[in-house]
């Protein structure tokens, strides 16, 4: 059973369905939280560019205007937002969509790989907390944390043959 990175599996719930309502509900929002954040980040960089971005085309047509002497608002604003500042607009909006595709795609990507093995491994402590011994951790070839996760299910293995011969 893989769920969200990872699961943790006792010898009853390899053929059990797993995961309460709750743990599918919540667990996905913990998840993408730092994703928000590097969203949110990056969509007030996207603003704050594109406002200087405004700014210096406006400057930059303004002192055209002074320089050859367009008094008609009528023909400043044609001089302002001609093809060419169309043309650039486009391009910078088409460049900021796909930065945020790509910042959207990596997030979710590294945060898919990190988080999933950690919600996981909390499930497996807590586990481990109440005397289950038998839990063991699982995530998906290729998450990080692999090396601790061995690690983790090798203290299990020691932890339930300590506590059997009891």
């Amino acid at each position: 059973m893989e769920i969200g990175g990872g699961a943790i599996l006792t010898q009853e719930e390899k053929h059990a369905s797993g995961r309460s309502l709750s743990g599918l509900l919540i667990d996905p929002f913990k998840q993408i939280k730092f994703g928000v954040y590097v969203m949110l980040l990056s969509l007030t960089f996207i603003c704050c560019s594109g406002l200087l971005f405004w700014s210096a085309f406006m400057e930059q047509y303004a002192q055209l205007a002074e320089i050859f002497g367009v008094v008609d608002q009528g023909a400043l604003w044609e001089l302002q937002f001609n093809d060419v500042f169309k043309t650039n607009v486009y391009k910078i909006f088409g460049f900021f969509i796909l930065f945020l595709m790509l910042t959207y795609g990596t997030v979710f990507k590294l945060t898919h790989r990190y988080y999933g093995p950690l919600v996981a491994i909390y499930r497996f402590l807590d586990q481990l907390q109440q005397g289950n011994y038998t839990a063991r951790v699982t995530i998906r070839k290729g998450d990080e944390l692999g090396e601790l996760v061995q690690r983790l299910n090798h203290l299990a293995e020691k932890l339930e043959h300590a506590n059997s011969s009891k």
